[in-house]
């Protein structure tokens, strides 16, 4: 139902608990692609033992609004669910996503503030 797209540039020092976060959703039923941005630290090796979907951007970086774009293109799922890198979701957030555009169809987007 969800994809959940990470674009990341040199992520490697907050990349991981952003991943650790996602993974341990309530709420399953999501991909998640991480999109690597011409990084030359440890991100793609990261995202890799998460077993992501990677997605790989040459000759970047080409900024955040391109890797979502990529991210998007290479997404499965019906509702696209951008997170940056160095963001925390809570276990219940992609539950509340999922219900809230099932609830109310005639949303097209929704979106959430940091705390």
């Amino acid at each position: 139902m969800l994809s959940v797209i990470v674009p990341v540039h040199n992520g490697a020092v907050y990349l991981d608990r952003c991943l650790k976060a996602i993974s341990e959703s309530h709420y399953t039923g999501y991909e998640c692609i991480v999109v690597d941005d011409g990084s030359t630290d440890d991100t793609r090796a990261i995202a890799e033992s998460y077993g992501v979907t990677l997605v790989s951007l040459p000759y970047g970086p080409h900024g955040p609004a391109y890797a979502r774009n990529a991210g998007a293109q290479a997404a499965t799922q019906d509702i696209l669910f951008f997170v940056d890198a160095d963001v925390l979701i809570r276990p219940d957030t992609l539950g509340q996503i999922a219900e809230t555009l099932q609830t109310a169809p005639e949303l097209a987007a929704a979106l959430g503030s940091y705390d």
